[in-house]
């Protein structure tokens, strides 16, 4: 799929807001697209400590009867907050609600299943409400309009790198880090490919989360994980890099859900050795070695390796990938290539709404199996 930049109106204002895998915050941004997007202005709102605390509830729930009663509280209670955070965005840019086309939010995952025989992807984050608020039109339900489509609803960002973030010369990977890592092959030759690594951020928050009674919540700049020497957990990491994910063939797609501090079995050997840092060290780890893994294994060409999501951050776990000696591997951030790495989520979901308003067909067929598809349900 193509999108014909020099089409567009000069206007084009588009929002697009999400809240990411390790519900830290609603991020919102006013995009205005020309060849290189250019954000017109952006907002992070802190998560309400018992909003993130009832998301993570559903979000590991395996048993709860009363599931789909919560979601549909927290579906509602999500669409407001995220209708405010749009309208605080547009106060401070002072920008009219008026000149923005659509919104495009992707809202809190709560579930996902890449199940072949019945994938299925949960968000929450009502658009009605969210309309109501704002004023402006919602395109949402991205992953559905993939799974109904025959694909597995993730991950969805390939679309976005490969309009803005390709090479006709160079071979390029975009490595996005939030709660979950995903990676884009753009390859010079060849189709686009894309799929889930495995955790990014996710139980290295959990750990910061365990180790210090909740009073933190994620590891910042990696500088507990750099105090800890992730080789007195060695077979709890190896243990952990063999569950069958990792080996299975791609693509392939993944939730929060899957990865959960508690399911995480310290070897008998290591338990009375190692101390908190050391546990966050092993978590950092199992990050970077499951992320070099697929370079490893479907980067066999020269690559020029970017990433981007809050992982970048994380100044220790950057630096492991520094420091790798990797002949045709060379690893940068988004933002040397104009792109700020913070903000590339948000700003697919903005450029998704564009594409379904202007009725251009999204194509993910060699990253989540789907059928080329308008993406996404209109709230009018």
């Amino acid at each position: 799929m193509i999108f014909i930049l020099n089409l567009m109106p000069k206007s084009n204002l588009y929002i697009g807001v999400l809240s990411g895998t390790s519900a830290d915050s609603i991020d919102a941004v006013i995009i205005k697209f020309k060849r290189i997007p250019e954000i017109v202005s952006k907002i992070s709102i802190k998560m309400p400590e018992n909003i993130k605390r009832d998301i993570f509830q559903l979000v590991f729930s395996r048993t709860d009867k009363n599931f789909f009663k919560k979601q549909k509280k927290l579906d509602d209670v999500l669409g407001e907050l995220i209708g405010k955070s749009i309208n605080k965005l547009l106060k401070k840019s002072n920008v009219s609600y008026k000149d923005i086309k659509a919104v495009g939010s992707h809202g809190q995952t709560i579930k996902h299943s890449n199940s072949k025989k019945k994938p299925f992807s949960l968000q929450v984050g009502n658009p009605k409400i969210i309309k109501d608020l704002t004023g402006i039109k919602v395109i949402s339900g991205f992953r559905q309009s993939d799974i109904k489509n025959g694909g597995s609803g993730a991950p969805l960002t390939p679309a976005f790198h490969k309009e803005f973030l390709s090479h006709k010369e160079i071979n390029r990977a975009i490595i996005n880090i939030g709660g979950i890592t995903n990676i884009t092959l753009l390859p010079v030759k060849g189709k686009i490919k894309g799929w889930d690594i495995g955790p990014g951020n996710c139980l290295i928050d959990q750990g910061i989360r365990k180790i210090t009674n909740g009073e933190k919540e994620f590891d910042l700049n990696g500088n507990v994980a750099k105090k800890g020497n992730a080789l007195k957990l060695t077979r709890t990491i190896n243990t952990f890099l063999k569950k069958d994910y990792f080996n299975k063939d791609i693509p392939k797609s993944q939730s929060i859900e899957n990865y959960n501090l508690k399911d995480i079995k310290i070897n008998t050997q290591e338990k009375a050795f190692y101390k908190n840092e050391d546990l966050i060290a092993a978590l950092t780890e199992i990050t970077f070695q499951s992320i070099l893994k697929d370079l490893k294994k479907y980067c066999k060409d020269n690559y020029e390796i970017y990433f981007c999501g809050g992982g970048t951050k994380n100044n220790f776990l950057m630096k492991k990938f520094k420091d790798l000696s990797i002949p045709n591997l060379k690893f940068f951030v988004t933002n040397e290539i104009g792109l700020n790495p913070m903000d590339i989520e948000a700003m697919t979901f903005a450029w998704l709404a564009m594409q379904r308003l202007s009725k251009q067909k999204i194509y993910l067929n060699s990253v989540t199996g789907s059928r080329a598809c308008l993406m996404g349900q209109i709230t009018d």
